[in-house]
């Protein structure tokens, strides 16, 4: 019972220790009617449609 708390303790600094901005993925939100603005990155996007955009945009 006493390992419990110490095991729950590393693995949550394991999770925030691993933790880089690559592997999070685009979070898409929306801006304006057709504007989209990632959360995650901060990358733009528009599309000719009011749908979200499917891509990453990280690299670009």
């Amino acid at each position: 019972m006493a390992l419990f708390p110490i095991a729950i303790l590393i693995v949550v600094l394991l999770m925030y220790l691993l933790r880089t901005r690559r592997t999070r993925m685009c979070r898409w939100r929306r801006r304006g009617d057709k504007d989209w603005r990632c959360a995650a990155c901060g990358a733009v996007a528009v599309t000719g449609d009011q749908k979200m955009p499917r891509i990453c945009l990280r690299n670009q």
